[in-house]
């Protein structure tokens, strides 16, 4: 799985655009270190992270969704198109439920998040990949209703899982698409959303102490 900083590239939130974390790929043993490397990049900042993934490794899904649990991060599944980068280690792009999947270990990093959102667009499904009391426990863990464990336990393929089920066992927390964390609006709102990005004051330069 990659981990790419994306600021919206939306002109109608220009200067002040929101900035994500894109999580795209499969799931490897790699990818829980891969994610804390970028979050120690980030300092304080708190950005949502946006996934799709047809899903991978079943222990570092459950390893990546407790440090999303941990650092108190907003998830949505939808795609990112990445372009060019707009500063050092962040990249122009869009976000999209079109297209968007997140399948069983996929399903368990978004567990961790602190929002929860699978937009109308986007695929979510889950089975437990053979591991049930792991599963379980770490549903538990992440307050997720043990409906949704009882509902997969006697499956042995993927479900997709409908938007009012996924509601109903507390695996998202509401139906809103990625542009609800994504989208160029959440700039404009009082307060807008820590993820925006802070523009520069225009005497930023002329008010920093001289270099010695």
């Amino acid at each position: 799985m990659s981990f790419v900083v994306v600021r919206g590239s939306d002109q109608h939130c220009t200067p002040q655009c929101p900035q994500w974390i894109s999580a795209q790929g499969a799931i490897t043993p790699q990818t829980p270190q891969k994610l804390r490397q970028l979050l120690d990049t980030l300092g304080n900042r708190r950005l949502p992270v946006v996934i799709s993934s047809r899903g991978g490794d079943l222990f570092s899904a459950l390893a990546t969704g407790r440090i999303i649990h941990e650092k108190k991060l907003d998830v949505a599944v939808g795609r990112t198109d990445i372009g060019d980068p707009v500063e050092d280690g962040i990249y122009a792009g869009l976000s999209f439920d079109a297209g968007a999947d997140c399948d069983s270990a996929c399903a368990l990093m978004l567990a961790g998040g602190a929002r929860r959102f699978v937009g109308p667009q986007a695929r979510l499904s889950f089975y437990l990949m053979g591991q049930k009391q792991l599963v379980k426990t770490y549903l538990n863990e992440m307050a997720i209703s043990p409906r949704l464990f009882t509902a997969l336990q006697d499956r042995f393929a993927e479900r997709e899982l409908d938007p009012d089920m996924m509601l109903e066992v507390g695996l998202t927390t509401g139906p809103q698409p990625v542009d609800a964390l994504t989208g160029p609006g959440i700039c404009k709102s009082v307060p807008k959303a820590e993820n925006c990005r802070v523009a520069p004051s225009p005497n930023a330069q002329a008010e920093a102490p001289a270099k010695l």
